[in-house]
């Protein structure tokens, strides 16, 4: 009996020391994601979980630098001999990863279906399918049905992704959730809530991944991404909490990434109904609430307070010239009770199940406690959210906003008239003159003159103040200290096709 006991324990021993020291695979970089992806189909998908995934396997026919620069992508070429015309020759030689050619005609095909889609309809809007047109087996022509600044930048838009249309018409429905692209990864397997599995795309047109193997862990607990980095689980985990940096930079096996990023978190005021209606009432809101003390303690150095609608990483941004609003006691009751915000006001907030949002609702709750205002906070998962959002149930909710490559982006779907009712425009806002300064923004190309015009459209939205701002994100990642390759953008989802890692010596 001794005898079996002792070998129980010491196979035990040895399982437990093999799990402790887990051999480095070079050939598999395994990575911590905080959720999982929707929906792989380029035009059906609203959350950057996905666009993470679509972002290893689809190509676009430019492309964005980690640096914000458009670089080439699908596209060898590109020319503008006019402002309504773009004529590109893609590359030659290109294949799909099962080894069909990449054609002009899935080109045409897919600019056609992203700019006929519901989700993202409103950045290809200008282009004219009627007139997307083959010059040659390598060429083609795009005509736009009015000039268009913002279009160069949308050509690097996951959204506008280069799909087989073959591909599609064979899987339908299916093409959702196993499509195939001309990327630097083949996706292997995807186990939803769990994991997804790539392959290195043996057909890529560019430099070949060094990896062979590339794996997604949905970890959803920040707490839990971290022990697994600190274990050799993974070998990168994304969105380091800001409670667990100094975790990764005193760890000599470990190093850390950041960078500002694309976003702009933000408390949006329902302007359609009381007491947010008033402009007093919002600008009240902004003199009571201490955002820089929230900031500090909420986020811990991790962000930057916004002071603008406009991403600093934005051209024509001028957050660095605006100070923050500074509290004033005074002058917020006063506002308050033009408003008709007495003592015993009670007002909702709506927030997800993000810990740093409701950590912002509750600080502004016990601020406004001071001014006899009650604040209500509503907690509700992300559909029940954007349900309620939808049929105005808030008086506020705290969100963020990364939008589309170009600064027009900035503007148009959160305070566009057009965009009344759509994330994140769910409180209906809307202003005529900034209207005009958006449109005008789009189609003007001198780069002074559209400089001068959302510089204006960002005085109208700080006068306006549909948005009260709390913070630019920041991407925060950690990684094993031999990971070489990784090019940090200033975006959650990220591109893994030049990561690899550096020998070890034994």
């Amino acid at each position: 009996m001794k005898k079996r006991l002792l070998i129980v324990v010491f196979g035990l021993l040895l399982f437990m020391t093999g799990c402790g020291n887990k051999e480095a695979d070079l050939n598999t970089f395994r990575v911590a994601v905080s959720a999982d992806g929707t929906s792989l189909d380029p035009i059906d998908y609203n959350d950057v979980f996905s666009e993470n995934i679509l972002k290893q396997i689809f190509d676009t026919l430019l492309d964005k630098a980690p640096n914000g620069d458009l670089v080439n992508g699908l596209a060898e070429s590109l020319e503008r001999p006019d402002n309504k015309t773009l004529v590109i020759k893609i590359r030659e030689g290109v294949k799909f990863s099962n080894g069909d050619p990449l054609t002009v005609e899935n080109v045409i095909f897919s600019l056609k279906r992203v700019a006929e889609c519901d989700q993202f309809g409103y950045i290809f809007k200008n282009i004219d399918t009627d007139n997307l047109r083959k010059i040659d087996d390598t060429t083609l022509e795009i005509k736009l049905k009015e000039p268009d600044a913002t279009i160069l930048e949308a050509l690097a838009h996951p959204a506008s992704s280069i799909i087989s249309q073959k591909d599609l018409e064979e899987k339908g429905e299916n093409f959702r959730e196993n499509p195939i692209g001309t990327g630097p990864f083949v996706l292997d397997k995807w186990t939803k809530l769990d994991s997804v599995t790539f392959k290195r795309n043996e057909n890529y047109w560019g430099d070949k991944p060094s990896i062979e193997n590339l794996v997604f862990k949905v970890i959803p607990e920040a707490s839990q991404r971290i022990i697994e980095l600190e274990s050799g689980g993974v070998d990168m985990a994304f969105q380091i909490a800001p409670n667990d940096i100094k975790k990764v930079e005193e760890n000599p096996d470990l190093k850390l990434d950041r960078k500002l990023d694309n976003s702009v978190h933000f408390v949006s005021f329902n302007t359609v109904k009381p007491p947010f209606d008033n402009i007093n009432a919002r600008l009240a809101m902004t003199k009571a609430i201490d955002m820089d003390t929230i900031f500090k303690t909420v986020y811990q150095g991790v962000g930057k307070r916004a002071t603008s609608n406009v991403n600093p990483n934005f051209k024509y941004s001028i957050a660095d010239s605006i100070e923050p609003t500074k509290v004033d006691k005074e002058e917020a009751k006063r506002l308050f009770a033009e408003a008709g915000m007495t003592e015993g006001t009670t007002i909702k907030i709506y927030v997800n199940d993000n810990q740093q949002r409701n950590d912002v609702a509750q600080m502004m709750k016990e601020q406004l406690t001071e001014y006899g205002i009650n604040l209500e906070i509503v907690k509700l998962e992300w559909g029940a959210l954007v349900e309620a959002l939808k049929n105005k149930e808030d008086d506020m909710f705290i969100m963020s906003w990364t939008p589309a490559e170009d600064t027009h982006y900035e503007f148009y779907q959160p305070f566009h008239s057009d965009g009344k009712g759509n994330g994140p425009n769910f409180n209906d806002f809307g202003n005529a003159a900034l209207d005009v300064l958006i449109d005008a923004g789009a189609r003007e190309f001198d780069d002074a003159k559209r400089g001068a015009i959302y510089k204006e459209a960002q005085e109208l939205v700080n006068k306006e103040l549909p948005w009260m701002y709390i913070c630019y994100g920041e991407t925060v990642v950690g990684m094993k200290k031999n990971v070489t390759g990784f090019d940090i953008a200033p975006t959650y989802a990220q591109k893994f096709g030049k990561v690899g890692f550096e020998a070890v010596e034994k």
